[in-house]
């Protein structure tokens, strides 16, 4: 068994235990990748239902270590909608994150504990908040009127609904420029401009009314704002600004005390690619760039691909950032930081429940990307340039793509080889479909299988259809066990929801064309 060996950008020392290298082949759990590309074809979504498991073990572990009170995990369920990999973590006593009706229905398929179950979104239907008072999920209010809106249908079902707040705490100590955004945006802005979360101006009255309703219970606060730094100075400053808000609610509420403290998620997973396809771009997206290219054409063609020459090998370069902090280290900053400020404003966290809500962190490196390279392309003039193209495309990666992510790629069958030629990883449909820029490979050959690393979170459940392209399998590994958790769609899925109207089909009777004059 190999470890700790860097290939194609992947450093598999830092890597998640279900990953190993064995004679030149890329592992998952007990499972070579090469055979479960041979029995299940690829394109490939595959998860590991031990990596699953240990991370949510992980991150009550680290938690709970720094709390005086319970711990619930609530992983987000939209970073993977699978049942199967829903149904591990139920197993696995974690509650769940969910955002729309259709996500609730998949969460509740499994035995989960509905007190563990935070509904969040705006826009919440009338439909939609019954059905969750009739479930005993808790809402997390994100609308200024749905507090109202709650109140009466709860009331209709002669139920009290659990509630919580979520809350938009200014942060302007947040200063430095978000990984959300290929701008350079300062993540105060960044939170301020994004929907989600109720103002401060509009949370003292809100809840007073929530509290003075009387088939509603405010049993908690909620804040999430993603995965916007991989630091501990963005949780120490976010939890500051929390903590202080918090504080100042419960004071404004006449000694209202929380059952629930939920700070959402927002930790990346251990390889972090979030925004890592950035330096490549920047110069072509800066104000320099493009006066700097319009002036080499300036001086004619043979100067100006000479130029380009030069530069892109420069521009497709890439260095991976450090690795972030470890979610021990993230527990100990973030609940540090937001006990002292709730000790500051004299609230009692004894008792209270502390959630967390991980997505990409939880799924992320439990899960990888299986595809096969259809062909090789080079060139030589005007500069050099090569394209390894794949049978899977960005539209099967899209949450990678919308966010920029670089995926550490592995050539499978060729794990333990030196890199001796630099491409781009792209896929296969009529779109740029740029997967890896400047991916920094063996030499690969038509039918050599490439590994791309910590796909687990939100990848699959974006995919779509674009080219009327069928979407793949995903395979839940265990130990040498592979199973099938979502089937690969066919090309009859893809159109089975249209309908052609009978005045199109043909005929001249439907179409009401008699042939009379």
């Amino acid at each position: 068994m190999g470890r700790g060996v860097v290939v194609g950008g992947a450093d598999l020392a830092g890597s998640a235990d279900c990953l190993s290298t064995r004679d030149g082949h890329l592992y998952v759990e007990e499972l070579d990748t090469l055979d479960l590309a041979e029995r299940f074809g690829t394109p490939l979504f595959v998860l590991s239902e031990s990596q699953l498991r240990g991370n949510v073990r992980r991150f009550r572990a680290a938690f709970a270590a720094q709390w005086e009170g319970p711990v619930d995990v609530m992983p987000a369920f939209k970073a993977n909608t699978t049942l199967a990999s829903r149904r591990i973590l139920t197993d696995e006593g974690a509650g769940a994150d969910v955002y729309s009706p259709g996500e609730l229905e998949g969460v509740l398929s499994t035995p989960v504990d509905r007190a563990r179950v935070s509904v969040n979104g705006g826009g919440k239907s009338r439909e939609y908040l019954a059905h969750c008072v009739h479930e005993g999920v808790r809402i997390t209010v994100e609308d200024v009127d749905e507090i109202e809106l709650v109140q009466a249908v709860a009331a209709e079902q002669g139920r009290t609904a659990k509630i919580r707040l979520r809350v938009k705490p200014t942060v302007p100590n947040l200063w430095r420029p978000t990984d959300f955004s290929q701008l350079t945006i300062p993540i105060d802005l960044a939170i301020q401009v994004y929907k989600s979360g109720i103002p401060p101006e509009f949370l003292v009255a809100m809840g007073r009314r929530a509290i003075a309703s009387p088939n509603i219970d405010l049993v908690g606060l909620h804040v999430h704002q993603g995965r916007h730094h991989a630091s501990l100075w963005f949780w120490e400053g976010l939890m500051s600004k929390f903590g202080k808000l918090a504080g100042e609610l419960i004071a404004a509420w006449d000694g209202w005390q929380p059952q629930e403290i939920d700070i959402g998620g927002g930790w990346p997973s251990p390889r972090d690619p979030l925004n890592e396809e950035t330096p490549r771009s920047e110069f072509v997206l800066t104000a320099l760039g493009f006066p700097f290219l319009a002036g080499l054409r300036g001086l004619g063609a043979s100067v100006y691909h000479r130029a380009l020459n030069r530069l892109v090998p420069v521009l497709s370069s890439h260095r991976f950032r450090a690795p972030p902090p470890t979610i021990e280290e993230y527990a100990a900053v973030a609940v540090r930081t937001l006990r002292r400020e709730l000790q500051a404003a004299r609230v009692s966290t004894d008792g209270v429940r502390l959630q967390i809500e991980p997505g990409r962190s939880m799924y992320g490196d439990a899960g990888i990307h299986l595809a096969r390279v259809k062909t090789i392309k080079k060139q030589t003039r005007p500069f050099p340039y090569s394209w390894v193209l794949t049978d899977t495309t960005t539209f099967f990666l899209a949450g990678g793509h919308f966010e920029r992510s670089r995926f550490r790629h592995v050539v499978a069958n060729k794990a333990d080889w030196p890199g001796a030629m630099t491409a781009d990883l792209v896929g296969h449909s009529c779109f740029a479909d740029q997967i890896v820029l400047g991916a920094r490979l063996p030499e690969v050959a038509p039918g050599d299988l490439i590994a791309l690393l910590d796909t687990g979170a939100y990848q699959e459940s974006s995919a779509s259809n674009f080219n009327a392209l069928a979407r793949p399998a995903t395979v839940l590994v265990c130990g040498d066990q592979a199973d099938v958790v979502r089937r690969a769609e066919t090309v009859e899925d893809v159109y089975r929801r249209d309908t052609v109207p009978l005045r199109l089909l043909g005929s001249p009777e439907s179409r009401g064309d008699t042939g009379d004059d």
